[in-house]
């Protein structure tokens, strides 16, 4: 057993994967035979969605016959000739001459019988009882034409449709519809002369539905036989066709239906399977169910499932269990691992799972991760100890260099003794520069914020230009537009004063001309901007871009700009920066901060 632990340790990583792989296979063989139950299912939804479109053909097939009926009837009811004669028999109706026109209306339904084919008989019934009759007579006979008749006039002349009625020796409405073979539609005719909408008559036309189910059955793909059926529904009584078939399912069928239920299910009837679909016909209410004979193939597909499972259940769970085994020992060395390699970063000890197992004896790769993560630690520690003496001396030796700089207090103190014997030598342009300077200096070496005020910014500015008036005088023609309240607005540290030293470099140093420079704050819909233009220079084309990729040696402060331009992409984002550009003899740089960001400046202030 140790001999056989100690060959499986030594395979290669690869082998082992390759064997839990082929354990793998087993589940996906249990897989199989769970698809196969799977497409037994699916086969079911298919087939109901197959048939499903299909009988949707028949119930539109049947549904569009049947508004052809009904628009030739409403051409019944408006026929000139029809519509006169029937008035002038309601009229006279002793008139001799009312044989001839029900003659005439005769006639007049000629070419309607014959404008459907699924039509058996047109009907006329007049007030005084007369059938004026185009086909059989004795087709209306299946109908109930009183209930009819009194449907037809609550109806005020549209058109309806009924089912036959029980047979003739029933007389209580409530006994349930016998099948047939045949429906009518009826409508009362009214009169159209001079508006007056009297009753007329009733019509009564007699479709052949027999017919018609087998012309919508055929044209949908179906062929009725004894192996599928179709029944018609008005409400819960069938009425199509005139055998029965199992008449104590309708009932739990139809209410499925009716609640939303699955609208297909597979049943055991006469000891075979049969698919059943639930329908309706949304033009008259009724409803339908198809019978069809379900798949013999997957009922053996079934069976063979079954002892498949049977058999394959105890075989997986073998599988299963020597794959967990072997995942378990592979995985317990990496856990290890890993374990080691948090410890290490937390400044821990190894496991002491680690201590009694020497991985050096174990050449796969899980023996030489464990070997080399052992070597790397060591070198680690090693060159982490060397460099913790190396930052020693290097921090000896910087506060050795502090020591030796300028205190920064000594600098203003001397500064301020300078100003104040320049006040006494009444040397008050010394003074104004030396106060000046004081002030910049200040600003430089305590800048530590990212962001400051505008008048802080602003402030230093003023500085810086009291010194460069007092050295270049009238030369230099200095103007600042500020809005009236700037307190919210904050800036990055040392973004303006640059941008004017820059200008009266390449504006003054070089040239004897009077140097105008323009500093403006604006407010825009969702930034503030700061415009720095002057007059003496001009910019390159793409000055910015030049600097930063050092096509452009950099002079000056052009490095001052390119560090500007980083500092507002790192504070606001990629869409702000420096626009540089020339415009009216002037060169302009254009600086944009975003509004939005002026609750979170309040908010830096207050912590300062």
């Amino acid at each position: 057993m140790s001999n056989l632990s100690q060959r499986f340790n030594n395979l290669s990583l690869y082998k082992k994967i390759l064997l839990i792989l082929s354990t793998t296979l087993l589940f996906v063989f249990f897989a199989f035979v769970v698809g196969i139950q799977l497409l037994s299912q699916y086969y079911a939804r298919e087939l109901y969605t197959s048939n499903a479109q299909s009988l949707n053909y028949v119930s539109s097939f049947v549904s569009a016959r049947m508004e052809t009926v009904e628009s030739g009837s409403a051409r019944i009811l408006s026929d000139t000739i029809i519509q006169t004669n029937l008035a002038d028999i309601m009229d006279a109706p002793t008139s001799i001459r009312n044989a001839q026109r029900k003659q005439t209306i005769y006639q007049a339904l000629y070419p309607y019988i014959f404008d459907d084919d699924y039509i058996k008989s047109i009907s006329l019934i007049l007030p005084d009882d007369t059938l004026i009759c185009m086909g059989n007579t004795s087709d209306l006979d299946a109908f109930p034409l009183e209930e009819l008749a009194e449907n037809a006039a609550a109806c005020q002349g549209r058109a309806s449709w009924s089912a036959p009625a029980s047979p003739p020796e029933r007389h209580q409405h409530h006994a349930p519809a016998s099948p047939g073979n045949t429906i009518v539609l009826y409508r009362d005719i009214r009169q159209l002369r001079h508006l007056t909408l009297d009753h007329l008559a009733y019509l009564y036309i007699v479709i052949d539905l027999d017919q018609l189910i087998s012309d919508a059955l055929e044209n949908a793909g179906y062929s009725l036989s004894t192996h599928s059926r179709f029944i018609l529904f008005a409400g819960n009584a069938q009425f199509y066709p005139q055998e029965t078939y199992h008449p104590e399912l309708y009932s739990s069928l139809l209410q499925s239906l009716n609640h939303g239920s699955s609208h297909y299910s597979i049943l055991s009837i006469d000891h075979r399977k049969t698919f059943v679909i639930q329908g309706d016909f949304p033009h008259t209410g009724w409803n339908y169910l198809y019978f069809q004979d379900y798949d013999p193939l997957f009922s053996a597909i079934h069976s063979v499932l079954i002892r498949v499972i049977l058999f394959s259940a105890a075989v997986v769970m073998i599988a299963l269990f020597l794959a967990l085994l072997l995942l378990r020992r592979i995985l317990h060395h990496l856990d290890l691992l890993v374990e080691k390699i948090r410890r290490f970063g937390q400044g821990l000890p190894d496991p002491k799972d680690t201590d009694h197992y020497d991985y050096s004896l174990r050449t796969d790769e899980i023996g030489q991760l464990h070997v080399s993560f052992d070597e790397m630690k060591s070198n680690v520690k090693t060159l982490r100890d060397k460099n913790y003496e190396k930052q020693l001396l290097l921090r000896d030796t910087n506060i050795k260099m502090l020591q030796q700089q300028i205190n920064p207090h000594f600098l203003y103190n001397t500064l301020d003794t300078i100003n104040w014997m320049a006040q006494k030598y009444g040397a008050d342009d010394i003074s104004t520069m030396v106060r000046s300077l004081g002030n910049l200096f200040r600003a430089a070496v305590n800048s530590k914020e990212d962001l400051i005020p505008l008048k802080k910014e602003l402030d230093v500015l003023k500085d810086y230009i009291r010194i460069q008036q007092i050295r270049f005088g009238d030369r230099l023609d200095f103007q600042l537009h500020v809005p009236d309240d700037i307190s919210h607005i904050y800036v990055p540290t040392l973004c303006i004063q640059p941008l004017v030293e820059n200008a009266l470099k390449y504006a003054l140093e070089f040239s004897d001309d009077v140097c105008h420079i323009t500093v403006t704050i604006s407010e825009k819909d969702t930034v503030y901007q700061i415009t720095v233009a002057n007059t003496g220079s001009h910019f390159e084309d793409d000055l910015i871009w030049k600097l930063e990729h050092r096509q452009v040696t950099p002079q000056g402060s052009g490095v001052g700009l390119v560090n500007i331009n980083s500092r507002l992409k790192l504070l606001f984002g990629d869409r702000y920066g420096l626009s540089i550009y020339n415009e009216d003899g002037m060169a302009i740089v254009l600086l944009s901060i975003p509004k939005e960001r002026e609750d979170s400046y309040a908010q830096i202030d207050d912590c300062r």
